[in-house]
């Protein structure tokens, strides 16, 4: 199977399980592709990214943003035979066990929160990082992590998605604001009043 049909499997699927919830704010709900997540959805999807990555042999670690990037991650990290995945989580207390640990926070346009607290573990500087997330809207988790990772010392060697809703500019922000490109399965164009999805 080709690339081109993995990616028409994906998207096919994505036309079959996105729901809009709220057309104005641009909030889809994808089920199989970042909640309840369908197996084939990672495999085909990490196959893409490993393609897209594999010419790059010095990836070290990968890491998926909280919460559903970091669901997203280990097939990937299996493709591409990295060293970690570092882990990643949402929270106001930091792990523990954790060290080395970044933290960065954001807001959420989807979810209108402020200052959501979150961490990625295990950070040590000169590690090649490739990060990885199911959505990229407005670009602000994302910018914040990449941020936070390469005020660390990280070289962040892209940005792996699912999904981008590209009306919102969130992918060209991420470029302007941190010089690191986004790799995207699934481009949605727009979404009507009425909720129809153009890819």
């Amino acid at each position: 199977m080709t690339t081109t049909d993995k990616l028409t499997f994906l998207k096919n699927k994505f036309i079959q399980s996105a729901v809009v919830k709220d057309a104005q704010k641009g909030y889809v709900v994808v089920e199989d592709f970042n909640l309840a997540i369908d197996p084939d959805v990672l495999q085909f999807a990490s196959r893409c990214w490993a393609e897209e990555y594999h010419h790059d042999t010095n990836i070290d670690a990968v890491v998926g943003l909280p919460d559903a990037g970091s669901r997203l991650v280990s097939i990937l990290a299996e493709m591409l035979r990295v060293k970690k995945i570092l882990p990643s989580k949402r929270t106001q207390v930091i792990p523990g066990a954790w060290q080395n640990v970044v933290s960065f926070s954001n807001s959420s346009f989807t979810t209108d929160q402020e200052d959501i607290l979150s961490h990625i573990g295990f950070v040590t500087p000169k590690l090649r990082v490739l990060v990885v997330d199911d959505v990229v809207a407005h670009g602000t988790t994302a910018i914040a992590a990449i941020k936070a990772l390469q005020k660390a010392k990280i070289e962040v060697v892209g940005l792996a998605v699912l999904f981008d809703k590209k009306w919102q500019g969130g992918i060209e922000k991420i470029k302007q604001e941190t010089g690191v490109d986004t790799f995207s399965l699934i481009s949605i164009k727009s979404i009507s009043q009425q909720g129809k999805i153009t890819l």
